[in-house]
């Protein structure tokens, strides 16, 4: 009598997002930050996000009102949020890891700066920048 086949599990997950031109190492450093801090594929979002949002319209950067949602969804959506989880990944991240992914956020964070006013009501995205 012949043997039964072993099932194999199917496996449905989506890949997580990784920031590109990252070394193996920073990309390893940047998913022990994500695995501790916040949930798979946090930073590659949020460098996403920032990305977007500097590249996007002046009105949006000039005009930026945090939104009043409290909800998990809105909240990742937000620019500052995500400049903030860069941010904290800047700050946690081992010396290499964190300069090769500073090396990618410092064009936006400049493309921001030259493309904003430097209003009082934009003073702690400016702060975020500097830290």
């Amino acid at each position: 009598m012949p043997r039964r086949r072993p099932v194999r599990e199917q496996r449905t997950s989506q890949p997580v997002p990784q920031v590109a031109r990252l070394s193996a190492a920073a990309t390893n450093a940047i998913a022990a930050f994500e695995r501790d801090n916040f949930h798979p594929g946090a930073v590659a979002r949020s460098f996403a996000t920032w990305s977007r949002f500097v590249h996007g319209p002046a009105r949006a950067i000039v005009g930026y009102q945090p939104d009043d949602c409290g909800c998990m969804g809105c909240e990742w959506g937000d620019p500052v949020t995500s400049r903030g989880v860069l941010a904290e990944a800047l700050r946690v991240l081992p010396g290499r890891s964190a300069r090769e992914l500073r090396a990618l956020v410092r064009p936006l964070d400049e493309l921001y700066l030259a493309r904003s006013l430097p209003v009082p009501e934009h003073a702690h995205i400016r702060a975020l920048l500097n830290a």
